[in-house]
C-alpha cells in the first residue's frame, strides 16, 4: 500500500511539473522497465578518507530553514516523524532500506522533506536499495551513496551538492575509506550537481536487466575520462 501511495504521489507531481504528455511516456517506460531494463552508467570510485573538501559556509543550499538529518533505522524515523519531519510515505521502499541497514541523509525545508540520499555500508543494505550489481568491497572499509532524489519543489537550489558534503562527512566520521556510485549517463542534474572536491568518474557501466537476470559491465575510461552513454 505504501508503494502504491508513492507511485500515485509520484504520478501527481510528474503530471503537474512536466504535463500529461511526459507522464505518460514515463508511465509507459516504467511498465516496460518491469520486464526489461537496459542503462549506461558513469561509474566513481571516491576516496573519501583522504579528501579535504571546503568549510560548510560553501555548500549552504539556496533556500533558507534547510536541516540535514541522519536517518539510521525506523526507530529514529519514528522519532523524526514525531518531530514533525516524515520522508518514508515519500520514498518507495524507505523503510524497508531502514530494516536492512540502509542510511539515509535527509535534508528539510522547515518540517517538508526536501532531498534524500541513501549510504550504505553492508552488502544487504546497498541490496535493498535496487541498484545495479556493481562490486563494493564493504570488507575493506568501501561503501556505497546513491539514491538521489529532489523534490521538484526544491530543485537547482545546491540541495545535491550540500547533501554530498553532508555524506562525506558522515563516512569519514566512521571509517571509511571509499565509497563507490554509479550514476545514470542521462541523469545530467545528478552528474553536475557533484561537488568539485570528488573526482570524475573512474568507469563506464552498462546494465542489463531481463526480468530476473541481471548483468552488469565496467570498461575504464578512456583517457578523456568521459562517459558515452
Amino acid at each position: 500500500m505504501r508503494k502504491l501511495i508513492f507511485l500515485l504521489r509520484r504520478a501527481k507531481e510528474i503530471h503537474e511539473t512536466d504535463g500529461l504528455a511526459l507522464l505518460v511516456k514515463r508511465g509507459l517506460a516504467f511498465g516496460l522497465g518491469m520486464v526489461f531494463f537496459r542503462q549506461t552508467y558513469c561509474v566513481y570510485a571516491d576516496p573519501v578518507a583522504r579528501i579535504q573538501a571546503p568549510g560548510e559556509a560553501d555548500f549552504k543550499p539556496r533556500v533558507d530553514d534547510y536541516v540535514s538529518k541522519v536517518v539510521r533505522s525506523n526507530e529514529e524515523a519514528d522519532d523524526l516523524e514525531a518531530q514533525g519531519f516524515e520522508f518514508r510515505s515519500q520514498v518507495a521502499g524507505a523503510a524497508r532500506r531502514l530494516e536492512k541497514g540502509a542510511v539515509a541523509l535527509c535534508t528539510f525545508v522547515g518540517r517538508e522533506f526536501a532531498c534524500i540520499e541513501w549510504l550504505a555500508m553492508t552488502q544487504p543494505a546497498h541490496d535493498s536499495l535496487g541498484e545495479p550489481p556493481y562490486s563494493v568491497r564493504f570488507r575493506h572499509k568501501e561503501a556505497f551513496s546513491g539514491g538521489l532524489w529532489t523534490n521538484p519543489k526544491y530543485r537547482r537550489l545546491g540541495l545535491l551538492r550540500y547533501s554530498s558534503f553532508k555524506a562525506l562527512g558522515f563516512l569519514q566520521e566512521n571509517g571509511i575509506e571509499t565509497t563507490r556510485t554509479a550514476i545514470a549517463t542521462d541523469n545530467v542534474a545528478a552528474q553536475t550537481s557533484r561537488p568539485a572536491f570528488l573526482p570524475g568518474p573512474c568507469a563506464e557501466g552498462r546494465y542489463l536487466r531481463v526480468l530476473w537476470w541481471r548483468s552488469w559491465k565496467e570498461t575504464p575510461l578512456a583517457e578523456d575520462g568521459q562517459c558515452r552513454g
